[in-house]
């Protein structure tokens, strides 16, 4: 299938020299947002194995052409091939639905190692086609630069509150407190008399 083919030989070439092959998201690979997936990899038999490279890296989920790559986001840092193979992502929604997103491996050396452009539904299970059907070299590598699908945050009505019984208690308690100074034959009078006490009362509960 077209839309889902490999990255350049430019990149299988990364992949090769970094001893690092990712193995999921394949070749006709489509996930569906909101639904877990596991990302995997493995060990190319290169010299030196990925398991002494690769103790510490990182998986971004990118996307636009070979050559300049567009970052959308981090899906997770600190992993160890020596330690796990795998790892367990939930796919984002994403604008347009296509197949035009890849994962990019990269460890603390700077080495890079890349998964094959997958594509990525909505509910409907559908893929719009690429936006672009060859690279901007003439490769005929469908591509195209997608996006993080920005959901409306739900927002609560205003809230009312009214004053309990303990809360007026303590706001009278409050008021007749004399508040000492730096002059200790002095005192500051109480702050509200009870006629301004009861005002204030009234005006916050009709609110």
């Amino acid at each position: 299938m077209i839309t889902l083919s490999f990255l350049s030989l430019f990149m299988i070439a990364s992949c090769i020299q970094a001893e690092m092959a990712p193995s999921y998201p394949e070749p006709g690979t489509v996930w569906k947002a909101g639904k877990e997936y596991t990302i995997s990899w493995y060990d190319d038999e290169m010299n030196p194995h990925m398991k002494k490279n690769w103790k510490n890296f990182k998986i971004d989920f990118m996307t636009g052409d070979n050559h300049n790559q567009k970052f959308i986001r981090n899906v997770v840092k600190g992993l160890d091939a020596s330690k796990t193979n795998e790892y367990k992502w939930l796919a984002p929604e994403v604008d347009p639905h296509s197949a035009i997103y890849f994962l990019m491996f990269t460890n603390d050396k700077g080495m890079n190692a890349w998964t094959t452009r997958f594509g990525i539904t909505g509910e409907d299970g559908k893929l719009d086609p690429p936006q672009h059907d060859t690279q901007p070299n003439g490769d005929s590598i469908p591509w195209g630069i997608g996006k993080l699908r920005v959901t409306q945050l739900s927002t609560k009505p205003n809230q009312t509150y009214s004053m309990s019984p303990a809360m007026s208690s303590a706001m009278v308690n409050n008021a007749a407190i004399v508040i000492a100074t730096s002059n200790a034959s002095s005192v500051i009078t109480p702050l509200f008399t009870l006629t301004t006490l009861i005002a204030m009362m009234l005006a916050i509960c009709c609110l």
